[in-house]
């Protein structure tokens, strides 16, 4: 029985080696580049343009990510963790949205107050309070509210 046990027990760590070596990629390996000559990896302005105006603007965190990984394939590190930090906090915001709609269904007074906040700031004009604002809208349109049940 032993014998058995040991072989089992082999059998499970070569198992789990095998299994940490297929680990998805992290944030180093999109930051791995292959050898550039250094005026290759300076920003031009075309390069500036693409970060200014195309990935400012952009709020899919899995869009920022690609991004990321081509300005880090270059060269550009520092863009490139830019572009990481903005894909965190959008995915953040995602997930904070998801619990404010969530908190208001359920009656909390304070997620209500907090929605609201949110709404007269993105009617004001400030730029994060919008894009939570549409995160909060597509949140509801997405995931419909269950209609109370009637006791009969």
């Amino acid at each position: 029985m032993a014998p058995l046990l040991w072989a089992l027990g082999g059998a499970l760590v070569m198992h789990l080696v095998n299994r940490k070596s297929q680990v998805h990629p992290s944030t180093s390996s999109l930051l791995a580049k292959p050898p550039v000559p250094p005026q290759a990896a300076q920003i031009t302005p075309a390069r500036a343009a693409v970060h200014g105006e195309l990935m400012s603007n952009c709020i899919d965190p899995q869009k920022l990510v690609r991004g990321a990984a081509l300005f880090g394939h270059e060269g550009l590190e520092h863009h490139a963790q830019a572009l990481l930090q903005k894909a965190q906090m959008i995915h953040d915001m995602m997930h904070g949205a998801q619990s404010i709609v969530e908190r208001c269904r359920a009656g909390d007074q304070h997620a209500m107050a907090l929605a609201k906040g949110i709404g007269e700031q993105a009617r004001a004009g400030n730029k994060r309070a919008q894009v939570s604002s549409l995160f909060i809208e597509e949140y509801s349109k997405a995931h419909p509210a269950e209609p109370a049940k009637v006791a009969a």
